[in-house]
Parts: C-alpha cells; structure tokens; sequence
C-alpha cells in the first residue's frame, strides 16, 4: 500500500524536483503540494509548473488530514507552520528547510514529542557519510590541527553559512570536544591577529549556478588533509528526502536526523 504524500515549498526548485521524482515512484500517492498563502501560484494547477505530473492537484496552502507523510523544504516561517500543522494531524514531518531559528527550532522539537519528524541540514549520502567521516578526523588529528570550512552555493541561496556548513562545524567540534558555538568564526576581515588553537574558520561562498560544494580542510605546520564534497544535481537531495519519508512513516514520535535514516538509531 502507498503511502500518502504532502510536499511543502512545492513551487521552489527542490519541491518540484521531489514532485516529480514522486511521482515515478510506486510507493508514493502525492495527494497535496503544498506553498505559502501569498504564493501568486496558489490556487493553480500543479500540472502548469511540474510537467512530470499529469494529476488534477492544485497548489494549496494548507495540510490536509490524512496525510501519511509531509516533505517541507521551504522556508523557516514555512517550517514553524508546517510543523504546527503536521502535529495536529499526525503526520509523520520530513524537514529539510535551513536557516532555521532557535525559537523556531523549539516548535519543531514540540512536534517531535507528538509525531516522527527526520529534519537534516543536508539529505544527501555522500554528505551525511562526509558528517562521520569529519568528526572521527577530529577526533584522531586532536586540537594540534587548524580546521576551516568552506562552502559555495548559488546567488540565490538567502542564507550564510548553509546548514551543511554548520552541521559540520558541529561534527568537527564533537570530535575535538569543544563548544561549536564558541569555536565558530565568520570570516576574517582586518587586523585579526594571530589564529587561535580550537577555532573553526567558516566561509561562504555565492556563486552562479552552484548546487553545492563543501570541504573541510585540517591543517598542521607539516601537513593538510581536505575532505570534500560537491552536489552534481539537486536529486541527490531528493532521492534522500523520498528515503528519509519512507523510514519515518514507520517511526513512533520522535527527532531524528538523516544519519538515522542512513545507519540507524
């Protein structure tokens, strides 16, 4: 039996895509897409803007009951809605949206008492697989090491450092065992002064067309080593997100992350 899909941000680039990839997929029923009340698509036809989909759905603007699964890469006033609405119907919550605040984070971690919920900086494999792989390299090369991270995106990403960005400053700051908050530094302008031991260089990059690329780089007086990873097409992240939803349609309440989904909890 398939399981009854919502997809929220249905209008932007990664809701279409997973739109269309959904609908090649025989254990998915799209039944809503999803956007904001002030959307000028809503209220049109859902074949106009996903070719692939050859169904009758319009754009909505509100979740439904009887959803079994709802797929949100929206915005963070999108999610803080989404996550609302998902709760009170029981619909297990797949979250993708970044830039994210902590008081929106805490209505998020609300539904996650009520429903299953995966949220992911990132749902790509090779990524989350980069997130294990960043924090045991931490761990071995210790504090002696320097660790910067670099990331570029597209022009039309709104918000620095991307969530990935940060997610692995944080996989870099459990390694080493230190506060990410207070390691983390945003670039570097003027007299800064000599690097200090323990800190975490971030810097963002918007350029052109870029999906998204990510390294890591250790560094001591003798050696560097750099961990990479570089988006060739946005279905990596779909394929992720449609994975992510079957796992968490069978999951009691709860917060997971991609890193469940992909080697267990």
């Amino acid at each position: 039996m398939s399981l009854t899909l919502a997809i929220s941000g249905a209008c932007g680039h990664m809701g279409k895509r997973l739109i269309a990839l959904a609908c090649q997929d025989e254990e998915f029923e799209l039944v809503q897409a999803i956007d904001s009340l002030e959307h000028p698509l809503k209220g049109e036809p859902l074949s106009a803007i996903v070719p692939e989909y050859k169904g009758d759905l319009l754009i909505d603007t509100n979740l439904e009951s009887g959803v079994d699964v709802l797929i949100d890469f929206s915005t963070p006033e999108g999610a803080l809605s989404r996550s609302g609405e998902a709760s009170g119907r029981r619909t297990a919550y797949v979250i993708g949206t970044t830039g994210i605040t902590p008081e929106q984070q805490k209505a998020i971690n609300l539904a996650a008492a009520l429903i299953p919920v995966v949220q992911s900086a990132n749902f790509s494999l090779g990524v989350n697989l980069l997130l294990r792989l960043v924090q045991e390299a931490a761990q071995v090369l210790g504090k002696a090491f320097d660790v910067e991270i670099m990331e570029a995106h597209h022009t039309q990403k709104v918000d620095a450092p991307s969530g990935t960005a940060l997610a692995l400053a944080k996989s870099v700051a459990e390694g080493l065992g230190i506060d990410c908050q207070q390691a983390m530094v945003h670039g570097r302008s003027g007299r800064t002064g000599v690097r200090p031991a323990e800190q975490i260089g971030m810097h963002a990059l918007r350029l052109g067309s870029v999906i998204g690329d990510h390294t890591v780089f250790f560094a001591s007086e003798s050696e560097r080593i750099e961990l990479t990873h570089k988006a060739i097409s946005r279905d990596l992240f779909v394929n992720g997100a449609l994975r992510a939803a079957k796992w968490v349609a069978k999951r009691p309440a709860g917060l997971y992350s991609m890193k469940d989904v992909l080697f267990g909890k």
